[in-house]
């Protein structure tokens, strides 16, 4: 039997969206090819395993990113508050607070500024890069306060705190397993919950959001929170990791949370974006930088092809948007 005109029509529909949603996946694959043929180094069990465990603060910030980019938002203070809850959790360990206690109060910090950037952006309307912008500068002055601008090295006596980040569950390092675990989580609640429909719905059409009596205000502060705890899950994980909290940590991680959202075909404009892409975004973003590391290419150039590769994805992802709108 023939195919008509408008079956064929939707086959290809359908073949272009599953070439869409599994484009970012052959990107991967083909960068593990070429760098393995580049580098014999690369595709060892045991570099694949420190990028990984390198990458896993990255997805979990960006997949708080994620939340707060699908409703057209944005949050620059990630990087920031990942470096604040390391010193954090490194000072009150310090202090002589037992390690749980001090994860658990640094978490309820974490909540608490992301909720206040929230407020910022929900109720006194500032811009969200104004508001997240601001929140960055405030929790910068806050953790060099704290620390006097030092590292505070936490006591390697403080074995269940380290094995955090230091530690393996059936041979694979705890971090992978914490980024895996948390972006199916994400995963799940952005594609089988009404929680996680409404963020598309309101980022996606707010009026619409809207008549269909999505709480707007609500949803907007719950990203933030969720970006907020999201950074300082990272923060306690990277100082267990490093076995000390510093000022410094986090550094860039704003930039490559938002380029991983991009990568992953998360738009700046809301309303698209999924957390196992993001997954793969970031793996781009990690097995770049792993491989230039390998072959000895200096920091700063770098960041001047990781600078060039988000505008390049903002580009496509922003004129994709564009031709679906």
């Amino acid at each position: 039997m023939v195919k008509s005109n408008a079956g064929r029509t939707l086959d290809r529909q359908r073949l272009g969206h599953l070439a869409k949603e599994y484009f970012l996946v052959i990107v991967v694959a083909l960068l593990i090819v070429v760098f393995s043929f580049l580098n014999q180094n690369f595709l060892t069990g045991a570099n694949i395993q420190n990028m990984l465990r390198q990458a896993a603060a990255n997805v979990i910030i960006s997949i708080g990113m994620l939340a707060v980019v699908l409703t057209g938002g944005i949050d620059l203070s990630v990087g920031a508050t990942a470096g604040l809850a390391g010193v954090l959790v490194a000072g009150f360990i310090r202090d002589g607070m037992g390690a749980l206690s001090a994860s658990l109060l640094v978490l309820v910090i974490g909540i608490l500024v992301g909720t206040f950037t929230g407020f910022l952006v929900v109720y006194m309307g500032l811009a969200p890069y104004i508001a997240s912008m601001s929140m960055m500068l405030i929790v910068t002055g806050i953790k060099l306060l704290y620390s006097h601008s030092l590292s505070i090295s936490i006591d390697m006596s403080q074995s269940g705190f380290l094995m955090v980040g230091r530690g393996n569950f059936a041979s694979i390092p705890i971090p992978i397993w914490m980024m895996f675990v948390m972006t199916l989580i994400f995963q799940f609640v952005m594609s089988k919950t009404t929680y996680g429909r409404s963020l598309y719905a309101l980022g996606g059409n707010p009026e619409a959001a809207y008549l269909a009596g999505i709480n707007s205000k609500f949803m907007t502060m719950s990203v933030y929170v969720i970006s907020g705890f999201c950074s300082f899950v990272a923060g306690i994980m990277l100082a267990s990791r490093l076995a000390s909290g510093s000022p410094s940590t986090g550094t860039g991680f704003d930039t490559n949370a938002i380029a991983s959202v991009v990568i992953g075909g998360g738009s700046l404009a809301g309303g698209r974006g999924k957390p196992m892409l993001v997954l793969f975004g970031a793996m781009v973003i990690a097995m770049l930088s792993n491989f230039l590391n390998l072959m000895g290419v200096q920091n700063y150039i770098q960041r001047i092809i990781t600078g060039g590769i988000i505008i390049l994805a903002v580009f496509i992802s922003e004129r994709t948007g564009t031709k679906k709108r």
